[in-house]
């Protein structure tokens, strides 16, 4: 679907040592039944649900968990996590506007990661911080687990992330005395999102995030901007409501089942939010062996991955954390955060197709955040072959 389609979401409208800690209640058994009866609100997608919205004066805050889940508010990061639980706070703060509109169904994909080799001159692997990967569709931190199959108490319940919305630009002229922008004719795309598993095994993937896009052709300049929900391979990437370059968004992704999955996406600067219930739909269920914060270019136009929007720097708040479901019978569960230093998680770095060339890198923030800047082939014409 080119850009031109996306109009109607224009503009206008201290690292861990170890990969993990232990916390008490990151979710309550009782509430995860509760989603999944209470999210029967049909879209116009099969196998998406939303939920009924809140009455006037709803708190999130006061209400319990049991409370939270009838109207599709996202599991709370436990109060010992400060930081976490003041930025999830926050988020829910700002859900003023429920939005229900009609999804739209893309013709491309956010797909798992595609490992590739280190271009050369690459950097050696360091043995003291995270693993260093190189694929061609995924840049950011992935933590990850040794799980071969879906756990009740120790598989991936949720992800939470909050980031700025990227600017889509066509690719800088640096050739030469060259200035602006290349108009290149291709449809360039960047999403951010947050999601569990499609890392290691490729099976499945549940995620959300937004997505900004650009197209030049002819001397004309279009963007879109648009959130959105995905339970690969069961389903494309579903357009959601439009957000802007520079929005505050804030995306919890969870599952309460290996077929059952949730993703909460709410825009803080226009207070627009929604939440939704997506199942497998007969594919691959999950394992909950990784959780990911990612900056992607999807697939696939002609065969080949989109070439990647210039976003030239994306920030991403000090308050990314994932939780596993309880791991023991004290009620305990495991937290993990990209500035994990374990070599258990991931720094994943893109690579252009010919493998040559770094074109999106992340840096871990402390504990929490994550800082993204594309270069190389992402500012002299894209990356598509």
């Amino acid at each position: 679907m080119k850009v031109k389609n996306l109009l109607i979401y224009m503009v206008g409208a201290a690292a861990l040592v170890m990969g993990f800690t232990a916390l008490a209640a990151a979710q309550d058994e009782a509430a995860k039944q509760v989603y999944d009866v209470s999210a029967v609100v049909s879209t116009n997608v099969k196998g998406v649900r939303t939920f009924n919205p809140p009455p006037a004066g709803y708190n999130p805050l006061t209400a319990t968990e049991q409370e939270n889940a009838v109207y599709g508010f996202p599991p709370r990061p436990p109060q010992e996590d400060a930081v976490s639980y003041s930025k999830w706070a926050k988020a829910m703060m700002a859900a003023k506007n429920r939005w229900n509109g009609n999804l739209k169904v893309h013709d491309f994909s956010s797909t798992p990661a595609k490992p590739a080799q280190a271009p050369a001159g690459a950097s050696d692997v360091s043995a003291t911080g995270p693993s260093v990967g190189y694929y061609y569709n995924w840049s950011g931190f992935v933590n990850t687990n040794t799980l071969t199959k879906y756990s009740k108490t120790s598989s991936f319940y949720y992800v939470v992330s909050n980031f700025n919305v990227p600017t889509a630009q066509e690719a800088f002229n640096n050739y030469g005395f060259e200035t602006g922008n290349i108009c290149d004719g291709l449809e360039d795309i960047e999403v951010n999102w947050n999601g569990i598993d499609g890392f290691k095994d490729g099976n499945a993937l549940l995620q959300g995030g937004t997505l900004s896009a650009v197209e030049c052709s002819g001397g004309s300049t279009a963007t879109g901007y648009e959130s959105w929900i995905e339970w690969y391979p069961a389903y494309p990437i579903l357009g959601a409501f439009g957000v802007n370059p520079g929005d505050d968004f804030f995306v919890e992704t969870w599952d309460t089942s290996a077929t059952q999955g949730y993703v909460y996406l709410d825009d803080e600067t226009t207070q627009t939010y929604a939440t939704y219930s997506i199942t497998s739909n007969g594919g691959p269920g999950l394992i909950g062996n990784s959780a990911e914060y990612i900056v992607e270019r999807p697939c696939c136009e002609d065969g080949y991955y989109y070439p990647l929007a210039n976003y030239v720097q994306d920030f991403w708040a000090p308050d990314d954390v994932a939780y596993t479901f309880y791991e023991n019978s004290h009620g305990l569960a495991s937290v993990y955060y990209p500035g994990s230093t374990s070599t258990a998680t991931v720094l994943a770095i893109m690579v252009n197709d010919a493998d040559s060339q770094n074109i999106s890198v992340p840096s871990a923030l402390g504990k929490y955040g994550i800082f993204f800047e594309d270069e190389n082939c992402a500012y002299v014409g894209g990356c598509a072959l």
